[in-house]
């Protein structure tokens, strides 16, 4: 007897995109699809990034797409380097749990919206380019970084930029 394990990070980007999925339009079961595809493919990618930073020698020659995305790279790792996904996966559910899920938070430059004494520190001690890479920071870390006040602010930018809206083909906000 066979059983199918479904893949933990497909499945956390599934519950982050299904909070947006409406079961009233046709299309959007196909939005929700889409953007679990995109979100899992960056899940994994920033995993992937995270565990090549710390050992290089494990991700030199893997092919991504075979080994990763579609694979069971992670499976095979020891425990520890597993822990990295899962530490990611966490992070962003957590996240998206309390911004809510946005596809735009994929490609959104942090500067617009974070503080700019938060800019560095943010790119340099976790390679965050994109609000989406703050999914993978400890909320602790932002008052560290900006005070209580400045934190608190931050969350309210992001939920309200969650809250915006995208429109469902491109990705952009609506007008």
């Amino acid at each position: 007897m066979s059983t199918s394990i479904t893949d933990p990070l497909r499945r956390a980007a599934e519950l982050v995109t299904n909070t947006k999925a409406s079961t009233t339009a046709a299309g959007a079961a196909a939005d929700a699809s889409t953007d679990a595809d995109l979100l899992e493919a960056r899940l994994k990618r920033d995993a992937f990034d995270s565990i090549g930073r710390i050992k290089p020698a494990v991700v030199r020659g893997v092919d991504f797409d075979a080994e990763v995305l579609a694979g069971d790279f992670f499976a095979r790792q020891p425990p520890p380097l597993q822990g990295i996904a899962i530490a990611r996966s966490e992070g962003m559910l957590a996240f998206y749990n309390r911004v809510g899920w946005r596809r735009a938070f994929l490609d959104e430059p942090l500067a617009p919206h974070v503080p700019e004494d938060g800019l560095a520190p943010l790119a340099e001690r976790y390679h965050a380019r994109t609000l989406h890479d703050l999914a993978y920071v400890h909320p602790k870390h932002f008052e560290k970084m900006l005070g209580k006040a400045g934190a608190a602010s931050l969350w309210e930018r992001l939920g309200r930029f969650g809250r915006a809206g995208d429109d469902a083909a491109t990705g952009t906000p609506e007008a």
